[in-house]
């Protein structure tokens, strides 16, 4: 099953459809190991995709003088604590 290019959606609704079958007891032996093996090459590349996304995802925070600034969140080992960035002029006009 080719996961590359699909929407992480997607995969994880087919995830969820191999694992209630698998629940069901009404596959083969045989069936169950195929589905297994689909479900981990699902979870490998939902992994993939959060992993990806989590290296994006920026956090806003207001900084001791109350300005917002943005923080880049770090995947766990990737050299510590967050980094902060230095805050964007455009930050002033957010309306929070």
């Amino acid at each position: 099953m080719a996961t590359k290019g699909r929407k992480f959606e997607d995969e994880l609704k087919d995830l969820e459809t191999l694992v209630s079958q698998i629940d069901s007891g009404e596959l083969t032996l045989e069936e169950s190991i195929g589905a297994f093996e689909r479900g981990v090459a699902l979870v490998k590349s939902l992994n993939q995709k959060l992993d990806e996304v989590e290296r994006k995802v920026e956090m806003l925070t207001r900084d001791a003088e109350g300005q917002l600034q943005s923080v880049v969140l770090q995947a766990e080992g990737e050299g510590g604590g967050s980094s902060e960035a230095a805050a964007d002029a455009d930050d002033e006009d957010v309306p929070f």
